[in-house]
């Protein structure tokens, strides 16, 4: 990855709350990853420890129903994946997998603890992002999940 993680942090909406001085913080606790396109970057049921950022290529999310997998999602630059799971550390609830060829920033929960225990100003700041990225999400699911049920009355 030719761009240091504290230059990609300000491109991704969970880190909105962070100041320009806590990017170089947090980098150390981060580490960037790739995958090729066709990679599982997850499967469902699997150890769930770590969030990650896209800051390159596409994802699509696939969720096991009805001995059928659905694309549920479908996600690119600047979205992040795994937050629950960087809350509660559960199995994860999807299987991920790379579209096209992946570039992305790691934080790991055990390193979120340690920001936590290090830096709780900052570690507050990212919960904030997670917070309001995963009550978007729910609430983007809702909707879906309202109209599917209204279609069918």
């Amino acid at each position: 990855m030719s761009e240091s993680i504290n230059s990609l942090l300000p491109k991704l909406d969970v880190f909105n709350f962070l100041e320009e001085q806590d990017y170089k913080v947090i980098e150390k606790y981060m580490f960037p990853h790739e995958y090729e396109e066709g990679s599982f970057v997850f499967k469902e049921g699997a150890h769930g420890g770590y969030m990650f950022f896209i800051v390159e290529g596409e994802v699509e999310v696939i969720k096991q129903f009805d001995n059928k997998k659905h694309t549920i999602a479908k996600l690119s630059k600047g979205r992040s994946v795994g937050e629950m799971s960087l809350i509660d550390g559960a199995p994860r609830s999807a299987t991920v997998r790379a579209i096209t060829n992946l570039k992305l920033i790691v934080l790991k929960r055990e390193d979120f603890t340690r920001l936590n225990e290090e830096e709780p100003a900052i570690a507050n700041k990212v919960l904030m992002g997670i917070a309001t990225l995963l009550s978007l999400s729910l609430r983007e699911t809702n909707d879906r999940f309202t109209e599917k049920l209204l279609s069918l009355c």
